[in-house]
């Protein structure tokens, strides 16, 4: 039998306060202790701008040709002793239609840079499903060589904690067909994703460059023959600080950390 995760319990509950599934009890419960847990009243509230985000930036696939035909059918003309059922049915079938939807996608901001958008959209997705990571260890040497096995680039992985940004674990982000290795530090309630880029998507500048999507801060940049994106929900001068603490621990004019 799996042990019981408390955190993991709660998020689930917290997720399902969001989807309005839980029963006037369970949610009397639930608003009890996020009373009393600030913890769960910020992840209650990353949570819902997660949720606004997807649905405003979810792009949902056409149903097939042949369900829109089966609907269209339904409307035709029928013999007058059957009349009656086909409201109901195709009141049933048009709600079908609506349900089939392909996977929520969050997609990048109109003018916006596409893989900056893409890294917000995965960084968005782990938030909402409490996923935050792949491999959860705060020891690099652990991280680094998980990671080196999924994705085709040895991402420089540092140990931040005594800056204030221990290390959480790490996850594989995909952008388009490519497999990127993700860090996921951890600045208090909050997470930060560091994305290595390869030289085939890298086009930044050495200054980084901000992007904010739906309440989501990312910066990019490039630091010698790398390229990189760094993603979280905290402020945009909090973002910049973990940056530059990051950009000097890889050594941006020195020799790699190993």
């Amino acid at each position: 039998m799996s042990q019981f995760d408390p955190r993991a319990d709660k998020l689930l509950r917290l997720n399902a306060a969001l989807d309005d599934e839980l029963d006037a009890a369970h949610r009397l419960d639930l608003d009890r202790e996020i009373a009393q847990d600030p913890h769960a009243a910020a992840a209650l509230q990353r949570l819902s701008v997660v949720s606004d985000a997807v649905r405003r930036h979810a792009p949902r696939e056409a149903a097939p040709a042949s369900l829109r035909a089966s609907v269209a059918a339904l409307g035709s003309p029928r013999p007058a002793a059957r009349r009656a059922y086909f409201p109901i049915g195709a009141a049933l079938a048009a709600g079908l239609a609506i349900g089939v939807t392909g996977p929520l996608v969050l997609g990048p901001s109109r003018g916006g840079d596409p893989v900056m958008a893409s890294l917000t959209g995965d960084f968005a997705r782990a938030e909402l499903s409490g996923h935050t990571y792949d491999i959860a260890s705060s020891d690099r040497h652990v991280v680094k060589p998980w990671l080196a096995t999924r994705a085709p680039l040895g991402v420089e992985a540092v140990d931040l904690a005594d800056k204030g940004y221990p290390l959480a674990g790490g996850r594989v982000a995909v952008v388009g067909a490519t497999p990127l290795p993700t860090l996921v530090y951890q600045r208090r309630e909050h997470w930060i994703a560091v994305t290595e880029l390869p030289l085939s998507l890298e086009k930044a500048e050495a200054t980084p460059q901000a992007g904010t999507l739906d309440g989501f801060r990312s910066l990019r940049w490039r630091d010698r023959e790398r390229g990189y994106v760094a993603v979280s929900d905290i402020d945009s001068e909090e973002l910049s600080a973990f940056v530059a603490v990051f950009r000097a621990a890889i050594g941006v004019n020195g020799s790699e950390t190993h």
